[in-house]
């Protein structure tokens, strides 16, 4: 891709404003901070000779593990013995997070059990109140949960209700979310790993399914910014605009930019634009033999500078709006552009009206260099692209980033193994979003997110052979959503690692561990539960505990309250 673009195409300029709105509301649950230590003693009491209560810490939990591995959550767990005189009505146990009473299940007589979905992370104060008409008596005994500073992450369904509201305002499509499976609780991303319920500190939720609005208001931004080649593109499809300009480009009059599949460069014919064609297509191949040389010929006469290597990023949201919307046998089409080096290109995914899938090369330009005398290159099935072909006069020029760690790549380039790896996973990323604000943090760049070796060559494998393996395009789709999300969260570094089958995530403390996974040419990291397992790297630990705690002010963290639960 061109790296100085004309300012006119500036796209992100343009539309970078509100593309990252609908990550709010939709991070990984996190916790409070702990309570400070106030003071160096274990237990207070006190009472008005009606009423007292006392709580002191039986069992401290243990030390969480790294990777949850069918351990018992009775060692997890905190014990505290809690006594009470006088008859009290009411009596409670909290550490600012959560509210126990009597009434819960997880009070059994003079004991009560915390778990560690429960406990703020590190030390903490456990109060214990108890009350009887305007009396009012507290006690407070200390607790600590010790988690580890590497650890895998269990990727877990959640509902994104800012983004999902935001989509019901903006789609363009009736019943959007429900069209698409409404929430999504059981897939490859979200089932390969599940740690114990009650642990909280090794979650990352994502909503799936309101996350295909990340691409798919692509073309909502685009038709905004750049109407001319968008939206009006899109809109001229199927109806007589009354601009003879606009019809003469349907109707091929001049030989166009692109030949139709009804014309023939050699005759000098451009054919014409056959709606009727197009509109009843049985597979996104068949619909972009039309299509695509309409937007080329949109281009070459509708826009100062006609196709233009730089803006895949307006081609493919515009390609695929616009056989989504016109024609009539349920296609389903995702269009994203890829960074190949010096030159602008993407990728087409469709589902045809039998089900099947096929993955597609989309060019950029009227006239590729890996055009033959038999096969313009427009959007070639992706196993047929002159960019995967040694022989081809496009695989010497430009390096494609499918060829990242395939055993047929050749260094035709000036890339060295980081940088190719980067534009594999910044290719991964943009499945899921394609336009980011300048100061937004992009898969692919040096940032807090780095996938093992073992899991981009292996992604990038199962696209580069696309139309021959038998994983869902769905599948695949899923996992980038979760690294794009991922990427955006930058307070946190997190290493994907596994195969596209069974993806594997985890949270890191040192900023080195990301380079050196990013760096790592030998696989070193590849088996990444095993450096869980030697590197938990807790920062506390309960031998390092003051176990004595003054009283404090239980601050409001909008606590649950735990009845009969």
């Amino acid at each position: 891709m061109d790296n100085t673009p004309p300012s006119r195409r500036d796209i992100l300029s343009l539309v970078g404003i509100g593309l990252t709105t609908g990550l709010a509301g939709c991070n990984s649950p996190t916790e409070p901070e702990p309570a400070p230590d106030s003071s160096a003693q274990t237990e207070t009491r006190s009472g008005d000779g009606d009423i007292s209560i006392s709580i002191s810490t039986e069992t401290q939990p243990s030390e969480l593990p790294s990777i949850w591995e069918d351990q018992s959550i009775e060692d997890f767990q905190a014990q505290f013995k809690v006594e009470t005189t006088g008859g009290p009505t009411q009596a409670t146990v909290s550490n600012g997070k959560i509210e126990i009473n009597k009434d819960s299940e997880q009070w059994n007589g003079s004991n009560v059990t915390v778990q560690p979905g429960q406990m703020q992370s590190g030390e903490q104060q456990f109060t214990a109140t108890a009350s009887k008409g305007s009396q009012q008596v507290q006690d407070t005994a200390p607790g600590v949960k010790s988690t580890p500073g590497n650890y895998k992450l269990d990727i877990v369904p959640q509902r994104n209700e800012e983004l999902r509201n935001q989509i019901s305002q903006n789609t363009l499509e009736d019943s959007y979310l429900e069209k698409r499976g409404g929430f999504v609780t059981s897939d490859p991303v979200l089932d390969t790993y599940s740690s114990h319920e009650q642990l909280s500190f090794d979650k990352f939720g994502i909503d799936l399914v309101a996350y295909e609005w990340r691409h798919d208001n692509d073309y909502t931004d685009l038709a905004e910014a750049q109407p001319i080649e968008v939206k009006n593109f899109v809109d001229s499809i199927g109806v007589d605009t009354g601009n003879s300009d606009i019809e003469a480009i349907k109707s091929g009059d001049e030989v166009p930019a692109a030949i139709y599949p009804n014309g023939s460069m050699a005759e000098r014919r451009g054919g014409n634009f056959d709606f009727e064609q197009f509109s009843n297509a049985e597979t996104v191949g068949e619909a972009l033999g039309w299509v695509h040389p309409y937007l080329f010929n949109w281009q070459a006469k509708r826009t100062p500078d006609g196709p233009y290597s730089v803006e895949d990023a307006l081609y493919a949201p515009s390609l695929e709006q616009a056989i989504e919307e016109n024609t009539k046998n349920g296609l389903e089409v995702h269009a994203w552009d890829v960074e190949t080096l010096g030159h602008g290109t993407g990728l087409i995914y469709g589902e045809n009206a039998d089900g099947s899938e096929e993955l597609r090369f989309m060019e950029t330009v009227a006239t590729p260099v890996t055009a033959t005398a038999d096969d313009q290159q427009l959007h070639p099935l992706i196993e047929n692209s002159g960019y995967l072909d040694p022989e081809n006069d496009g695989f010497q020029e430009y390096w494609h980033p499918l060829r990242f760690g395939w055993e047929k790549d050749e260094d035709t380039s000036p890339l060295d193994f980081s940088s190719k790896k980067a534009r594999a996973v910044r290719t991964i990323g943009e499945m899921s979003n394609s336009l980011y604000h300048e100061d937004d943090p992009h898969p692919g760049e040096p940032g807090t997110v780095a996938p093992t070796t073992e899991y981009v060559v292996d992604f990038t494998e199962r696209l580069r052979n696309f139309n021959q393996n038998d994983i869902k395009f769905e599948t695949l789709y899923n996992q980038s959503k979760v690294l794009e999300k991922m990427v955006m969260e930058e307070d946190t570094n997190h290493v994907i690692y596994g195969i596209t089958e069974n993806p594997q995530y985890a949270v890191v403390e040192d900023d080195s561990i990301i380079e050196d996974v990013w760096e790592d040419t030998d696989g070193e990291y590849d088996d990444f539960n095993q450096f869980l397992r030697d590197n938990p790297e807790y920062s506390m630990s309960i031998n390092d505990v003051d176990t004595s705690l003054d009283e404090e002010e239980v601050h409001d963290f909008g606590q649950q309250v735990l009845a009969g639960a």
